[in-house]
């Protein structure tokens, strides 16, 4: 863990031997004060910020020793020296006769007899009555050291006990603040994923179309907010509504179709234009419409088809069946105008008269392929292709009109003629004949277009 230096306030770890900043040791000297959280020395007695004693503190030699002085200097007041006056003849008489017993002593147990006080600097003959105490006086001052031993001793084993009873409350006062925030955490933590799970079932409802999605969410959420409980509950009534008209148009729809009945079908298609089964009726009522023509197989009743369904499921079909009654007559008459013209053309290319020529042709015309062909063209056919040099004559007979059709019934509509024809040939050396197949366009009397093939 990154901490602050206690001695510079650089960051370094907790796990670190010393502060790289300022050479203080860290490591297993750190201690952290229980009642303010502050971080100091393990060598200061108490915290620097609250002055907070841990109780597992142990004092440093230098506070030992400075207890052991105050209890010296109390044990001296309390009992002061006794001085003797010994008369220095006396002393020095009791020396000479413990003398020969300390010299004897000495040389049984060959020790050098001590030079008595010389080496402390002590006159010869004197003794310092500092040293010297009554018995009972020793017993007395030995009595109230003990006691006030025992008293300081009673004074600090209070002082634990209350450093002990003030860390314990500060402790259950951490505990106490610490379950209270974590309580107050778990609870948000439970509100938020209430939240949390609500706004998901009301995203998921709203997007349903499963009333039993909605009506879950509805019993399951009862203290969900206004505004989504109304959207659901506005939502499940829109679609049992939707759910009940779906099936009243599922009814409606098995009624029509049983029916086989046109107006039944036109009904369900009014009262209910945007269907998904709309195309299905229309094409119920196609094949009605269509089997109604059938059965009268006119004119009017294939018309009157196309008119209702002009893209039904049998236009085309309809088509066919009216080209097959609607073929325009021709008439006898429409027959003669076709064949005359042809029959002016050939005249004139047998005659070499440009008059009947221009008499059976348009003024522009298709002839042989070619558009846009006059009179001028038909010589010039006939002089390169008929008439050549050992030509005497030619004469061109038509047969019979194997087909002539009309493209409508108006008076003035284009005649189409199929006929066949033989093309007689007299040379000088003999004669030839060739048969064609003519086909020819006629219009308002006159050629429009003609082409003859070989066969």
């Amino acid at each position: 863990m990154i901490i602050k230096c206690p001695e510079c306030g650089h960051q370094v770890s907790d796990k670190a031997p010393v502060c790289p900043s300022c050479g203080v040791e860290i490591a297993g000297h750190i201690i952290k004060c229980s009642h303010c959280g502050e971080l100091y020395l393990k060598e200061e007695t108490s915290c620097p910020n609250c002055h907070h004693t841990e109780s597992h503190f142990e004092p440093s030699v230098n506070t030992t020793e400075q207890k052991s002085n105050e209890l010296s200097n109390e044990h001296a007041t309390a009992a002061p020296a006794v001085v003797v006056a010994v008369d220095k003849n006396e002393a020095n008489e009791e020396k000479e006769a413990e003398r020969p017993a300390a010299e004897e002593e000495s040389s049984h147990n060959n020790v050098e007899p001590q030079q008595p006080f010389e080496d402390e600097g002590i006159e010869d003959g004197t003794v310092d009555a500092d040293f010297i105490m009554d018995n009972e006086a020793d017993e007395e001052v030995i009595a109230k050291a003990e006691a006030l031993a025992e008293t300081t001793e009673e004074e600090e084993e209070s002082k634990s006990s209350k450093d002990n009873h003030l860390s314990l409350a500060v402790s259950l006062l951490i505990a106490a603040i610490t379950a209270a925030v974590l309580l107050f955490l778990y609870n948000q933590e439970i509100g938020s994923s209430k939240t949390n799970t609500e706004q998901d079932a009301y995203a998921q409802a709203i997007s349903s179309n499963e009333a039993t999605v909605l009506k879950n969410y509805l019993d399951g959420n009862p203290s969900a907010p206004k505004a989504h409980r109304d959207s659901i509950a506005a939502r499940l009534k829109a679609l049992t509504t939707t759910t009940a008209n779906a099936q009243q148009a599922n009814n409606d729809l098995a009624v029509a179709l049983a029916s086989n009945s046109k107006d039944v079908l036109q009904q369900f298609i009014a009262k209910y234009p945007n269907s998904t089964h709309r195309g299905e009726i229309e094409a119920k009522i196609d094949e009605i419409d269509w089997a109604q023509a059938v059965a009268k197989n006119d004119e009017n009743a294939f018309l009157g088809y196309k008119a209702q369904h002009p893209n039904g499921l049998h236009s085309k079909e309809a088509d066919e069946k009216l080209k097959t009654i609607l073929v325009p007559t021709v008439s006898e008459g429409d027959k003669t105008k076709a064949v005359s013209a042809v029959r002016q053309l050939l005249q004139g290319m047998n005659s070499k008269s440009t008059d009947k020529i221009s008499g059976a042709v348009a003024s522009s015309f298709n002839f042989l392929g070619a558009s846009g062909a006059t009179v001028k063209d038909v010589r010039r056919y006939m002089t390169d292709k008929l008439y050549q040099a050992d030509v005497k004559t030619i004469n061109w007979h038509l047969g019979s009109p194997a087909e002539v059709k009309k493209s409508s019934n108006d008076d003035d509509a284009e005649l189409r003629i199929k006929v066949p024809a033989t093309l007689d040939i007299d040379r000088k050396g003999g004669k030839s004949k060739r048969s064609y197949v003519i086909s020819a366009t006629v219009k308002g009397g006159r050629i429009t277009q003609v082409n003859w093939n070989q066969i």
